[in-house]
């Protein structure tokens, strides 16, 4: 299918990388979490709020990136899932940020992918923005896919919740659209609790060799913590609970109903006495909880599935 094309190349040229295990473990959406720099891929000019070190995956698919200087930010990454980069690399000052990625190589499987994306992201009176735009050719004769993307999030109080954040992409035969609203609770020192509600639409068109479809989810429901247990080591955990409220795929009704998700992870933290700090962040099976005994002695296995390494200065 055409849109799984355009998501394998969309992450071989993505221009700034970050494979981020705290992302992951508080739900996998850096927009609810301002202050991380997993945020850099979808706000851009948040590149601008740190100058950072980062290796993500370190399990097994490395990938690095960093982030310095003063006033003017300069920014390297690089991916060896990909592996195809011929640059990848960003730029930011005075609040607004930019990424450019070109992708030019031979592969080990005997094709050559090329294409560009590029990026760019400013805090603006009404909220922060970040726009992009993608083409690329996956090297096997095919046509070239491209992808258009917009992100917003500002202040917005409604309800209980006040913040709203609203993401927009549109390729050459799909198109998908999310709104949501959210909060950050804290009800004990140390203790962030995130509670999200929003909907989602994806369409494709005829194009895909499955047809036409399209889907609309109401309520997509997050919740998420983040608790400091000593002054180094930090838990989290998300569950988040998704409505399909219409489903049609090429003409037949897929059904209504929810589905439900789940994860959790780890991260330890020190402060070095220049004022940076080094961070060791993890996504990690239940049993660290429901056996801790068992996992620390060595008997079971923590269950990492993605773990990064950032040093922040």
């Amino acid at each position: 299918m055409k849109n799984v094309k355009v998501i394998l190349i969309g992450v071989a040229l993505c221009a700034t990388v970050f494979a981020n295990a705290r992302i992951e473990a508080l739900g996998g959406d850096a927009g609810f979490w301002s202050g991380d720099r997993a945020n850099a891929a979808i706000f851009p000019g948040s590149l601008n709020d740190a100058s950072w070190l980062e290796l993500g995956g370190v399990e097994g698919a490395p990938s690095a990136s960093i982030n310095w200087g003063e006033g003017t930010k300069w920014g390297l990454n690089f991916d060896a899932a990909g592996n195809n980069d011929w640059v990848n690399m960003s730029w930011a000052k005075d609040g607004m940020g930019l990424s450019v990625g070109f992708t030019s190589a031979d592969d080990a499987a005997g094709t050559a992918p090329s294409g560009f994306d590029v990026a760019w992201g400013k805090e603006m009176s009404f909220g922060e923005l970040g726009v992009g735009y993608m083409s690329a050719d996956d090297g096997t004769g095919g046509d070239a896919v491209t992808n258009l993307w917009a992100n917003w999030r500002g202040d917005l109080g409604f309800w209980v919740f006040d913040q709203a954040k609203a993401n927009f992409s549109m390729g050459d035969n799909d198109m998908s659209l999310g709104f949501d609203l959210f909060t950050h609770v804290t009800p004990a020192d140390g203790v962030d609790v995130l509670v999200a509600w929003g909907f989602g639409y994806e369409s494709t068109t005829e194009d895909h060799s499955d047809g036409e479809g399209s889907a609309m989810w109401l309520p997509n429901a997050l919740v998420a913590a983040e608790a400091a247990m000593t002054d180094w080591a930090t838990v989290r955990g998300f569950v988040t609970q998704n409505h399909t409220m219409s489903c049609d795929d090429a003409g037949n009704d897929c059904g209504t109903g929810n589905w439900t998700e789940y994860g959790f992870g780890l991260g330890f933290g020190w402060q070095a006495n220049n004022g940076s700090s080094i961070n060791l962040d993890m996504t990690v099976g239940n049993n660290i909880f429901t056996d801790p005994v068992h996992v620390m002695t060595g008997q079971g296995s923590i269950g990492s599935i993605e773990t990064t390494l950032s040093y922040t200065f």
